[in-house]
């Protein structure tokens, strides 16, 4: 990886199961460091909120009473990306829920092929798949954390993960 390479990694909460952002955070790599630049955006969804999601996040609609819906965002959110790739952990999740999103708005979606996947990476390298489980094992502390997830914790930690397994760093 040269010491110029930017990645930006992107994590989403939802409202429901891939699907109605509610919040999305994305966090700056360049080379073989984390920058301080983040991108952190919570959003009032166009749907109900599924109770397996409000679980995991903790966030309510109420908490999103007065957030912008996504498309009042998506230009901030493609202006901090850029033309970078893209690093999600499980991309899968993320790349179909910005879909949807970028759809509704009316904007041009990301191609598949700008993801990279640390979840991926993480199972090549004996890891379990759950970002966390695979942060500890990697020896990225997830200590400081509460147990309810939020895209700007997920984003950092995906981003830790990517930077200690990332096997272009190595060449």
């Amino acid at each position: 990886m040269n010491r110029f390479d930017r990645h930006v990694v992107i994590d989403v909460e939802t409202a429901q199961s891939y699907d109605h952002v509610i919040e999305v955070a994305a966090v700056e790599v360049i080379g073989e460091t984390i920058s301080p630049r983040s991108f952190v955006r919570r959003v009032k969804p166009r749907s109900a909120m599924s109770p397996f999601c409000y679980a995991v996040h903790r966030i309510s609609l109420a908490d999103l009473e007065n957030e912008p819906h996504f498309e009042e965002v998506v230009h901030d959110l493609i202006e901090f990306v850029g033309d970078d790739t893209i690093v999600a952990h499980n991309y899968a999740y993320e790349y179909n829920t910005l879909k949807r999103e970028f759809e509704r708005a009316s904007r041009p979606t990301y191609p598949r092929e700008r993801f990279f996947c640390t979840m991926a990476l993480a199972k090549r390298s004996g890891l379990p798949g759950k970002l966390r489980h695979a942060c500890s094992q990697a020896g990225i502390s997830v200590a400081h954390l509460r147990d309810a997830h939020d895209a700007l914790n997920d984003a950092l930690l995906a981003a830790h993960l990517f930077l200690k397994l990332n096997p272009a760093k190595r060449l």
